[in-house]
This record gives structure tokens, sequence and C-alpha cells, in this order.
């Protein structure tokens, strides 16, 4: 027995030698085939990412939504650059002037990494919201109200149509100045001039023409109508009440944006197109108005359940985001869907779980 015990622990002795030998070189190899699989992984992945915004720039049904508590910082659900790498467009639902050093670089880190791109937003009824300068200690000292300094900032004279339209013209140059200064994308108007609002507002930009001048000036330096190839390339879009505007001035609008909130089945959506269609037929086909429709749900209240419960066209129950994903119309295509701070899905199981699945729904991935 201690003969062969002896024995074994030769064999076990020349075992470790052995294998003492040969750790170097292994280690080496294993060296090199680590650093070549990551070099072949960062390759794959950038061109992934080229990729994906070559996608962006395709013929697509897209990913849009209001983006709220925008910091650009930690918590990852307050960045831009954290939403699923498919989102099409945002908007800023909190501002989009005097963004702070954070801010711009998760715009532009999502804007030339991801394709995602950031529009100006703006609940719009009185002149300046959005870019007038907070009021200073000396219009405070001479007693002028918010009012009246914002009226005289814009050069706005109740009474005075012609200062009223100079007004608006400065205004909305004002609003494509800071889209140029921060490089967004385009302007998203928030156009409820039928609603009523928990503030006090004397809707002054939707009386007359005022509204229309305003559109007619932005609209010469961005969206479809604009007066330059780098113009065309911004979006325009309208959402709440785009049935306000006529057929001619609907072919200033890249998107209509629907607030189709608790929506409960195919046919509320069938309606709501309907009256577009009804309301601009007369400059653009069916399919064409189709195209250019955003349907949206509210993530504020019914983020946890992707929306409220909708019923498809073939009689299928599914939460209503995802029903919107699933709707078309009976001619064409549709433009895309969104949802009302998009921002609350993030707390879902996995992260942004309605977001992704809508955009697995409208344009599945290829296997």
């Amino acid at each position: 027995m201690k003969k062969y015990y002896i024995f074994s622990l030769f064999i076990l002795l020349f075992s470790a030698v052995s294998c003492s030998d040969w750790t170097e070189p292994s280690t080496k190899n294993i060296d090199g085939l680590l650093a070549d699989a990551d070099a072949a992984q960062a390759k794959a992945h950038e061109a992934y990412l080229a990729n994906l915004r070559a996608y962006k720039k395709t013929d697509h049904q897209v990913t849009f939504g209001w983006f709220g508590g925008w910091t650009g910082e930690s918590p990852a659900s307050r960045c831009l650059y954290n939403l699923p790498d498919s989102t099409d467009f945002v908007s800023l639902w909190d501002g989009f002037s005097n963004l702070t050093p954070a801010q711009q670089a998760d715009l532009k880190r999502a804007k030339e990494v991801k394709g995602i791109r950031a529009l100006a937003c703006a609940l719009l009824f009185d002149i300046g919201k959005g870019v007038t300068p907070a009021q200073p200690k000396e219009s405070k000292d001479k007693g002028e109200t918010w009012e009246q300094y914002n009226h005289n900032y814009w050069g706005w004279v109740d009474g005075d149509e012609t200062k009223i339209n100079e007004a608006i013209v400065k205004y909305a140059n004002a609003i494509c100045d800071t889209i140029d200064k921060y490089d967004l994308d385009g302007f998203d108007l928030d156009a409820e001039p039928n609603y009523a609002q928990p503030f006090h507002t004397t809707k002054e930009m939707w009386k007359n023409d005022r509204m229309n001048l305003f559109i007619r000036t932005m609209g010469k330096r961005i969206g479809p109508k604009a007066e330059t190839e780098e113009g065309r390339k911004k979006l325009l879009v309208v959402d709440g009440e785009p049935y306000w505007f006529s057929a001619d001035m609907a072919l200033y609008f890249n998107y209509y944006i629907l607030q189709a909130y608790s929506c409960r089945s195919y046919e509320d959506l069938d309606n709501r197109l309907g009256a577009l269609i009804t309301q601009f037929s007369s400059k653009q086909t069916e399919e064409e108005i189709a195209k250019k429709l955003i349907v949206t749900e509210n993530f504020e209240a019914y983020a946890a359940a992707g929306g409220v419960t909708y019923t498809t066209r073939d009689g299928k129950q599914v939460p209503s985001y995802i029903g919107m994903a699933m709707w078309q119309p009976k001619k064409g295509r549709k433009g895309g869907i969104g949802s009302y701070h998009m921002e609350k899905d993030y707390a879902a199981s996995p992260v942004y779980k309605y977001l992704r699945q809508g955009v697995q729904l409208m344009n599945p991935a290829i296997k």
C-alpha cells in the first residue's frame, strides 16, 4: 500500500509541474481571445447603432412620447438616452430653454448615438410661453403684472393688430432660434383652444388669424414647408386639437398627434381619424392623413397597466397602448403611437415594458 501511495504522489507532482509549464502560454492565449472577443463585440455594437440610426430615417410607424421630469442625470428614468433604442422622437414636456449642461449632454448623446430626436413643446395660449425671460426686479418695482411685462417684452399692444402680428412673428422666430441654439429637432404645438384649463389664460394666441400667422412664420424655418433643406429635416407637429386648423394650414405639419386617452376600442380610433379626414381631405388623401396620425395614451394615469382595457378589431382585449400599436386604419397605415409621460413606463418590469412591446408590434425585429 505504501508503494502505491508514493507512486501516486509522484504522479501528482509531475502533473503539477506540467500544469505550471502550460499556465503562461494558456493565459496569453486566453487574454488574446478575450481581447479579440471584446473588439468583435465593440464592432458589432457600433454596427448595431449605425443600423439603428439608419432605421430611424426609414418610412415606418414611429414611437413618440411626452417626456417629463427630464434632468439628464441620475436616476436613469430622467435621461433621454435610457429610453428604448427604437424611440423615434420625444417632446420635452417640462421646458426647452435654459437647458443645463447635463441636459445638453444627455440630448447630444441620445441624438448622436441612438438617433432619438427631441422637440420643443408648449401648451400655447398666450404669447411668450417657453422663452420669455424672467420678469426683472425693475418691472416688478414699477407694479407691472406678469401679463403687462410679457406684452411689453414682445411689443404686443392690445387693440393694435399690426403690433400684435409683429409680436407673434418675433415670438415664432425666437422659438426657432432656441431650437437652433440647442440643436433640437423641431416644435410640438400643444393645441387646446377649446379645452378648459386649470389656470388663467385669455387664449390670446387663438383669436383671429394669430395662430395661423404663428405657424406660417415658424413653417418658413422648420417642418415640411420650410424654405431650406435643413429646415425640412426638422419636425413641426400639432397635438391636442389639430382639427382647429384648415386643410391648407394642415400641410405645415409633419404629424397630427391625438390625445386618445382612455381609448377603449378600435371604433374610437376610427372615429378620431374620420374627423381628421373630414377636415383635411380637400388637400390630402385618406392614406396621407392616416400616415401622419399618431395616437397616444396617458401614462401619467395608466402606465402600470399600459392603459385601459381596449377591444381590437378582431375582438381581443388588450391594454389600450398595445391596442393602439395593433390598430390600423381601414385605408393605409397610421403614423405611430405615443404616450403622455412616457418616462413612467420605466418603472415596469422589464423597464419600458409597454413602449418596447409597442415597437415590436408595429415594427417587428428581423430574426
